[in-house]
């Protein structure tokens, strides 16, 4: 790990600040730096939260989603100057997946069992067993969470990612919006060629998922650099993330729960899952078609 993540944050490569910022509404730079900033926070708090009071899956909902924020957008921003944040942008992908596992079970316990359930009207046995095994495998993750929050503390990042902003010379508007369009476009790109190579398996969907997540922290990272609104872009993304993330959490309960009970026991879980997962994906290839159909506001300053 890098020296800086060890101990404390050294003096970055970027050149000193020359001049104040001038007074009046802030820059777009200053906007970008506050929203990482709060993400980070925010995460930060939940991660604080989770240490110290009895666990919650929506606290490491916050969690994962703040540092989802910043490892989706942080190399792009560290463009600005010759200090990429590589170490800090690998440590937050560390901290964030260490969890991953514990959200999934998080999400079959809460959410896609009980829809299992209420379609079905499963009752007896098989839905008890089901209940109490991943139960009982949600309660170790939760275990197993807490130990890897407890290795993965946010303040050495923080004050790198802080000491970083403080000995940049800011980026003009122009510069930061023509960043902006660059990678916005570069966003939209990456999210159309998945869309092409989709095959109905978890792994290309699971890519397009993340693909759609980036796009959308982009825009609302960047959303105050055009002087078109980005609303609909937005409100459009967000509904095709949460089909695309419906069918990926169909698809791994599916997984989860066949390892769990076997095959044979849950296959009429394995059907319903298949069966929605195939539902929500076909909604979401609506959505896809909406969203291209979209103005593009940001192209006008793309080169």
């Amino acid at each position: 790990m890098h020296a800086r993540l060890q101990q404390r944050a050294t003096p970055s490569r970027v050149s000193p600040v020359h001049a104040k910022a001038s007074p009046g509404k802030p820059s777009q730079f200053d906007r970008i730096r506050q929203l990482l900033d709060d993400h980070l926070a925010k995460a930060q708090e939940a991660r604080k939260r989770l240490l110290e009071e009895p666990y919650d899956p929506k606290l490491l909902h916050a969690w994962r989603v703040g540092l989802r924020r910043v490892t989706a957008t942080l190399k792009d921003v560290a463009g600005f100057s010759d200090d990429d944040l590589g170490d800090v942008l690998a440590y937050l992908r560390l901290c964030r997946e260490a969890t991953g596992s514990c959200r999934d079970l998080d999400i079959l316990a809460q959410e896609t069992l009980p829809a299992f359930l209420k379609h079905a009207g499963t009752k007896g046995a098989l839905a008890e067993q089901a209940m109490r095994v991943v139960a009982g495998h949600q309660q170790e993750a939760h275990r197993q969470a807490v130990l890897a929050l407890k290795k993965y503390s946010l303040a050495i990042p923080l004050q790198a990612w802080r000491h970083w902003v403080a000995s940049l010379e800011p980026p003009t508007d122009r510069t930061a919006r023509n960043v902006a369009a660059a990678v916005i476009e570069r966003r939209f790109d990456t999210l159309k060629k998945r869309v092409a190579r989709l095959d109905g398996g978890q792994k290309r969907l699971h890519r397009l998922r993340s693909a759609t997540k980036k796009l959308r922290y982009s825009i609302e990272l960047y959303r105050y650099a055009f002087p078109k609104p980005s609303d609909a872009w937005l409100k459009q993304l967000a509904v095709l993330q949460g089909q695309l993330g419906l069918a990926h959490d169909r698809m791994m309960g599916r997984k989860l729960l066949s390892d769990m009970l076997g095959k044979e026991e849950a296959r009429p879980f394995r059907r319903w899952s298949r069966h929605s997962a195939y539902e929500a994906s076909k909604k979401a290839m609506q959505s896809l078609e909406k969203l291209q159909r979209l103005s593009r506001h940001w192209r006008a300053h793309a080169h």
